[in-house]
């Protein structure tokens, strides 16, 4: 009677096994962003965004290793990982087919993924390019203040109809307002 190898079951566990603690991360680290979200849009707190950007960076490459983990042999879950392996192609595709309809279809796809840059960061203040699409309006900024070095909080919003000058800016937060030093002088409350 043959008897089938002890070592290749053990080899298909083990594997198992390691996409199930990936997936298990994967989740994790989505419902962390999730929380992010949420909670920045209900308190104006919300994580570091250079922790952030990480995170993201995380979920899609586990998500990609999870697409080709389920893909063969095929199991459900492959349809939800292959949006982390789509969402890339479909931006490329829309980029070098240039058009306004491609445009605004990739700035869906792009959005959740666009990394934020501070455009000023000084002391405990930072001042980001809000993120508008491809075809949105410019120079539209929010600042954030430092908050035990994992969170900020959002402070405010700066609208203007230029761009602004960040090397000749300073930024001063109140208790209530926050002045801003640029090619001219002005308060704004805090949110």
């Amino acid at each position: 009677m043959l008897r089938p190898e002890r070592g290749a079951k053990g080899k298909s566990e083990k594997k198992m096994l390691k996409f199930q603690n990936i997936a298990r991360l994967h989740f994790a680290l989505l419902i962390l962003i999730l929380f992010n979200l949420t909670l920045n849009k209900a308190s104006g707190v919300g994580i570091n965004n250079n922790i952030l950007i990480a995170t993201k960076v995380i979920l899609y490459l586990s998500g990609i290793f999870l697409f080709f983990g389920y893909v063969k042999p095929f199991k459900v879950i492959a349809i939800y990982f292959s949006f982390f392996l789509i969402t890339p192609i479909v931006i490329a595709i829309f980029y070098f087919m240039h058009g306004i309809f491609f445009a605004l279809l990739s700035s869906v796809f792009i959005a959740p993924i666009m990394p934020l840059e501070a455009e000023y960061s000084e002391s405990n203040v930072k001042v980001y390019s809000k993120f508008n699409g491809f075809l949105g309006r410019c120079c539209s900024y929010y600042v954030t203040q430092n908050k035990l070095f994992v969170f900020e909080e959002h402070v405010g919003d700066i609208a203007r109809e230029g761009p602004m000058d960040f090397k000749k800016s300073k930024f001063t937060l109140d208790s209530d307002s926050i002045l801003i030093e640029s090619d001219t002088v002005y308060r704004m409350k805090r949110r």
